[in-house]
């Protein structure tokens, strides 16, 4: 094969040489202008090709190049990217050679440029041109796929021939080469439930794929060159999932559930819960309970957790167990989404038993009704008005105590006894309360009497009756004005009536006048409602100019009730129109106007302020006296010394009116605190008690109340006598016992520690304590 190419190459080689002699420019005839003759010249080549993957020694020959210049002096020249790498061509005889092997699948094709120049000068002797080496491909590659590994999905159950994945290798040699480039797959392994075609395409071949069998299988595929001269092949891998459809019946997980619940179970709340097995996946699990057998469906209800197909028991109404103690029934678990088309299999354990055991507890009493109604006549005292009756439900059957709850008996208008009969304390009226709403408890109690803690409460509803006890009165109140001028006959006023009582449909109100002396008359419109209508004329304005008409209003109840509003009848000026000029304003018949309880508060509030604002100025000149001056002032001049000064010449650095002023007018003198001061004799080291020490400083205390003629022990060694010729006369404190007993000596406390001892030797003493 490869001496044929060469040999198809050799003569090709030659026929292009052929050509080019046989197309060489002939002579000129003579005759011919030298300005018209043009020499014929041209490249003489065809397109070259070359082998891939030679065999042979480099470098490879691939054509020749040759021009119809004729010189001596001429050389070939080639220009490309490849050449100098790839590519060299002689420069006398134009052949061009390969020094690589070709690889057709990197560059299938290269584009070269072609000169012919003078050796010496290097200028073109013939324009450039430009020509293409092909590669000629070879079958030297075998298929390769996309990817190493594959992934699919197909359902379960699924047809014969339902497409799982295509599958796709490449062969990268040249596709317009007959077979090089054509693919062949075959499966290696799962070849017995799925097949393939010539494009890749894998499908199914049986309808048996059963997830819950078998849920992944996996595929190995080789693809391989048909022409291959190496026969080399690629393989790859597909894994392929069953995706589950729901073809699987559920089944119970045991053929019996018990279970045992308290009587006192939540109506709608879970007592138990049934597993079932379903080898489909969750999200086809759509299991549904039932009660199949029994008669107990209307007692119980199986609801399907979503979540982990689980059916929950829940009582639709509440168990009893003194009533029934054990429920029995049979349950069936189904799946009605199930597609039986793909029915796998048959379910054998679709049902179960279940069995309940109800269990005893202490039940608070039951009441026989879930409400009471009763009904009362107002304004009476009934022995009766109803009862109540609740029991114990257990079998101890415990004795039942009944009590009214404070808070919807407010008003403790009804009692209840031990046996659940409610009377009436006090006669109710239906105007105010035409119903009352009563909680009554029920508790249950042990032998002793004592709740056991365990009770029950039911609404009690009483209607309270009505009576007629109300007469009628005005259905608004009227404010009538007529003309003094008025004609006889004139319409005043319509008046109508209401009845707080019950009204039926068939009420009648009969109005008549309470008086006949008056310039009224009342005609009875027989509709409910009556004019009040002038009677003889005009009005004297001087002699009344209002006028109280008294109106009797009767109702046709059993027994039929009267009552007497008045009406308020103004006399008002009018012009020449009959329009109102003048009107007297109609005194208030009841209670007091707004402004009449503004204006009193204002007065109260004024009465106050001034009531406080005299006993503050008291206070005030009360301490101006006591203190003469400002206390800090006092305070500042009184701590700048330590002892007395001399009398009349120290005036004038302290204002001694301050003192002077608190002793005129002062009433008798009071007894001094301290009458002398000593200094506590040592007593001897006894070790005396709490209360022995006490008795002691009370003794001392009493000794120096009772003598008048001595200072204060701490300030004995700052006034040691008394100044001279001074116009505040004596500074100590020795005769601050004339003062005043209502002055308040408060102020000592602000001037500082120096007075402190002071302030609380003048301090009032709290008043004493009446005994007990």
């Amino acid at each position: 094969m490869r001496a044929l190419v060469l040999l198809l190459a050799v003569a090709g080689t030659c026929l292009v040489e052929a050509a080019a002699s046989s197309n060489a420019a002939p002579l000129d005839p003579p005759g011919v202008l030298l300005t018209h003759r043009r020499q014929k010249r041209d490249w003489i080549w065809n397109q070259m090709h070359i082998d891939e993957e030679k065999n042979t020694s480099l470098p490879h020959y691939v054509g020749k190049i040759k021009s119809s210049v004729n010189s001596k002096n001429a050389k070939y020249v080639l220009r490309g990217e490849s050449v100098g790498k790839v590519f060299q061509v002689s420069e006398d005889t134009g052949d061009v050679y390969a020094f690589e092997r070709l690889d057709r699948e990197k560059i299938s094709e290269y584009h070269l440029t072609a000169l012919v120049v003078d050796k010496d000068t290097k200028k073109n002797l013939e324009s450039p041109s430009s020509f293409t080496i092909k590669v000629h491909d070879v079958n030297d590659n075998w298929p390769v796929f996309t990817h190493r590994l594959f992934n699919a999905s197909v359902p379960e159950m699924s047809a014969v021939g339902t497409s799982v994945i295509r599958v796709t290798a490449v062969d990268a040699d040249d596709p317009t080469v007959a077979d090089h480039a054509s693919v062949m797959y075959q499966l290696l392994k799962g070849e017995e439930y799925f097949a393939i075609d010539n494009s890749g395409l894998i499908f199914t071949t049986t309808k048996n794929l059963d997830r819950e069998t078998q849920a992944k299988y996996e595929i190995v595929v080789e693809a391989r060159d048909a022409q291959g001269l190496r026969g080399e092949s690629g393989t790859a891998t597909v894994l392929v999932n069953l995706q589950d459809i729901n073809d699987n019946f559920p089944t119970f997980t045991q053929t019996k559930y018990i279970f045992a619940v308290p009587e006192d179970i939540r109506v709608g709340s879970s007592l138990g819960s049934l597993f079932v097995e379903d080898s489909d996946e969750p999200q086809n699990r759509m299991t549904k309970y039932s009660i199949v057998q029994g008669e107990y469906r209307d007692t119980f209800t199986i609801e399907t957790d979503p979540n982990h197909n689980e059916g929950i028991i829940k009582p639709m109404k509440p168990l009893d167990y003194e009533y029934i103690k054990q429920y029995v029934f049979t349950i069936e678990a189904t799946d009605p989404t199930i597609n039986l088309h793909y029915l796998s299999s048959v379910s054998i354990q679709k049902t179960a038993r279940v069995i309940i055991n109800v269990t005893d507890v202490d039940e608070p009493p039951n009441f026989h009704q879930p409400f009471y109604h009763f009904q009362l006549r107002e304004n009476q005292k009934k022995p009766l008005i109803g009862s109540v009756l609740a029991t114990d439900p257990d079998a101890a059957r415990r004795s039942i105590g009944y009590s009214i709850r404070k808070t919807s008996d407010k008003g403790q208008f009804f009692r209840i006894t031990k046996q659940g009969n409610i009377y009436n304390e006090k006669e109710l009226d239906r105007e105010i309360y035409p119903w009352y709403n009563l909680t009554v408890e029920a508790k249950e109690l042990d032998s002793s009497g004592y709740p056991t803690g365990k009770e029950s409460i039911v609404q009690v509803y009483i209607e309270i009756m009505d009576e007629n006890d109300n007469p009628p009165e005005f259905a608004q109140p009227y404010e009538p004005r007529v003309c003094e001028n008025a004609a006889q006959g004139k319409l005043v006023v319509q008046i109508s009536a209401i009845d707080k009582d019950v009204t039926p449909r068939d009420v009648k109100f009969r109005f008549s006048l309470g008086t006949e002396d008056s310039n009224f008359t009342l005609t009875d419109n027989h509709d409910n409602t009556a004019n009040i209508t002038v009677k003889y004329g005009q009005f004297d304005r001087e002699r009344a100019k209002v006028h109280h008409l008294p109106v009797l209003i009767s109702d046709n109840g059993r027994p039929s009730l009267t009552g007497t509003s008045t009406l308020v009848v103004t006399i008002c000026k009018c012009n020449e129109h009959g329009e109102f000029t003048y009107c007297e304003e109609t005194a208030a018949q009841a209670g007091v106007s707004i402004q009449a309880l503004v204006a009193i508060f204002l007065c109260i509030l004024t009465i106050t302020v001034i009531t406080l604002l005299i006993f503050l100025r008291r206070r005030l000149r009360k301490q101006a006296r006591a203190h003469g001056k400002s206390v800090p002032e006092i305070h500042e001049q009184l701590v700048t010394y330590d002892e007395e000064g001399g009398g009349e010449m120290d005036t004038t650095s302290y204002d001694v009116s301050v003192l002077h002023s608190a002793r005129r007018g002062a009433p008798p003198p009071r007894p001094a605190l301290y009458a002398q001061v000593q200094k506590p004799r040592p007593a001897p080291a006894v070790h005396a008690g709490p209360g022995e020490m006490a008795a002691m400083i009370e003794a001392k205390k009493d000794e120096a109340d009772r003598d008048g003629g001595g200072p204060p022990y701490d300030t004995l060694h700052i006034y040691g006598y008394e100044g001279a010729e001074s116009v505040a006369e004596s500074l100590s404190s020795l005769g601050s016992g004339a003062s005043d007993a209502d002055i308040d000596y408060d102020f000592l406390s602000d001037w500082g520690p120096r007075f402190r001892m002071l302030a609380e030797l003048y301090r009032a003493e709290p008043p004493e304590e009446p005994p007990y």
